[in-house]
């Protein structure tokens, strides 16, 4: 076993990220695209600035659509670019954010990257090689950096993924804390950590909810009798 780059908690060999941390880098790789679609239609202003007398007055007109929107939907360099140095200052684009990941990856594998196109962002290229992403030693840069753009799109358009609860009690440790959430692959329990694919969970649920249904059923009769 080792350990999860990005979480510290154990990890199967030869990842360097669990399945839980990978499955969220799949669930936000997913989720990208979406947003992107919610950003653009955020990208105009919702009102004007004031006017009239009494105003501080500005320089230069402004900008007709939000600088933040502006900022994250903006174009990127089309070659590799990479701060190695460290010295590049401000968030960076979706896209640049995205290209230059998918230039990473690319260069492991030995593929040639298409030129950067914001119509066609690289999460599907990266979410295709998944697997090579989790065995990789920059994993957890990738993970850090896709949170900062999730966070500050998810700022912007005002959406969060939904978590809907599951019927079935965990078979691990038995708490009713199964639940899924938009865009992840996996159900998981909050209380333990145990994840099952749906397909899992289905034949969990058909195996264990006819008695606890007849459980029910046997608890509310027996209180009606108790109240009569």
């Amino acid at each position: 076993m080792s350990l999860c780059l990005i979480c510290t908690h154990p990890a199967q060999q030869p990842r360097t990220a669990c399945v839980r941390c990978g499955d969220r880098l799949r669930g936000w790789l997913a989720e990208i695209p979406r947003q992107l679609v919610l950003l653009a239609a955020s990208l105009e202003l919702g009102s004007r600035p004031a006017q009239g007398y009494g105003g501080a007055g500005r320089a230069h007109s402004p900008l007709p659509v939000r600088g933040d929107v502006l900022n994250l939907l903006g174009p990127a360099a089309a070659g590799t670019v990479r701060d190695t140095a460290r010295d590049q200052t401000g968030p960076a684009p979706v896209h640049a954010t995205l290209h230059a990941w998918a230039d990473q990856l690319a260069e492991d594998l030995g593929h040639r990257l298409a030129p950067i196109n914001p119509r066609a962002p690289y999460a599907d290229y990266l979410a295709r090689h998944l697997d090579h992403i989790v065995r990789s030693p920059w994993v957890a840069l990738l993970h850090a950096e896709l949170a900062d753009v999730v966070r500050r799109i998810r700022a912007i358009t005002s959406t969060e993924p939904r978590r809907r609860a599951m019927d079935a009690p965990c078979p691990s440790c038995t708490a009713f804390a199964l639940g899924h959430t938009d865009w992840q692959t996996y159900v998981d329990c909050e209380a333990c950590g145990l994840l099952l694919t749906p397909a899992e969970y289905a034949e969990h649920r058909v195996r264990v909810m006819p008695a606890l249904v007849e459980i029910g059923i046997l608890m509310v009769a027996a209180q009606h009798r108790e109240a009569s």
